[in-house]
């Protein structure tokens, strides 16, 4: 999942993001715009239409868009230049730009029922997934209503034309960054509730990201296929369990008590780990040091 944020300048500056979100019961890549009127230039507008081209033509019959103060869209190769009377392009920026793909409409004419500064929809095909390349490149045009200062009279109209950049994107998938835990080799479950980090963390997921940010999803995977709420077994032995949110509780004896470390001998360390997977595919090892504390002999695990 990726994102791209340009603006559009003119009297006024228009700030276009565009996001790529996976529909859950599609499983197809949409589009989410977020279009905002930016306080730059002295003058404010209301947001009427927004325009644009994209790089495969043939995507164009597919589309559809969902957005609460959408009020109105159009999709034709090379075709749209207005969606309402109101909202038309005709002018400069036709005349420089050509006529659009597709345009989608907000709200009503003019500030008397509403004044959109900034607004959301999202973009979709019913045959493939969408991507920001779809617009890399590609023509996009503002209709503004409503222009002026703040308290002023606000009588002007703008209509804004412009070709986005490359649109490369931030990546925003989910990242899983791997965990390490020191315990003694007579852990066992509920001794002292979940465990912590050696980081300090009680939960798996505290150094995770999301796009720049701490992740905020849950764990969805357990060493490849268990969800989360089993027990696990470590690579070279032990016993863990994680919630979906993280927490986890680690103990070095099975439920028979015979504890899988126990020939280990006094400062000796053994090391066995766990994986598990957040949303979006992203996996990460939690590493597990055991401190062996006592004198047995036990030559250890077979093969």
């Amino acid at each position: 999942m990726s994102s791209a944020t340009f603006t559009v300048l003119g009297d006024v500056n228009v700030e276009i993001t565009v996001t790529e979100v996976i529909d859950p019961v599609t499983g197809l890549t949409n589009l989410e715009f977020q279009v905002t009127v930016l306080n730059e230039t002295g003058s404010i507008a209301d947001l009427n239409a927004l325009y644009f081209d994209l790089a495969d033509d043939s995507l164009t019959s597919s589309l559809s868009v969902e957005g609460s103060d959408v009020t109105g869209s159009v999709f034709k190769v090379d075709g749209v230049s207005k969606v309402d009377n109101y909202t038309n392009m005709n002018g400069e920026v036709l005349n420089d730009l050509g006529r659009f793909d597709g345009g989608v409409q907000f709200g009503t004419a003019g500030i008397g029922e509403d004044d959109i500064r900034s607004t959301t929809f999202t973009l979709s095909s019913d045959s493939t997934s969408l991507s920001l390349s779809d617009f890399s490149l590609q023509d996009f045009g503002i209709r503004l209503t409503s222009v002026g200062e703040e308290d002023g009279s606000r009588n002007d109209s703008l209509k804004l034309g412009a070709t986005a950049p490359e649109l490369g994107g931030q990546d925003l998938s989910p990242v899983a960054f791997d965990d390490h835990l020191t315990v003694m080799e007579n852990e066992t479950f509920g001794t002292d509730g979940f465990d912590f980090l050696d980081s300090g963390e009680g939960s798996l997921l505290a150094n995770d990201t999301a796009g720049g940010g701490a992740y905020t999803g849950e764990v969805i995977g357990l060493n490849g296929e268990l969800l989360p709420g089993q027990v696990i077994v470590g690579s070279n032995g032990g016993y863990l369990y994680v919630s979906a949110a993280g927490d986890f509780d680690f103990s070095a004896t099975n439920f028979l008590g015979d504890s899988d470390f126990a020939y280990l001998n006094d400062g000796e360390v053994a090391q066995t780990t766990f994986a598990y997977t957040i949303e979006g595919g992203s996996t990460a090892l939690l590493t597990v040091d055991v401190l062996g504390i006592s004198g047995d002999t036990d030559p250890g695990p077979v093969g």
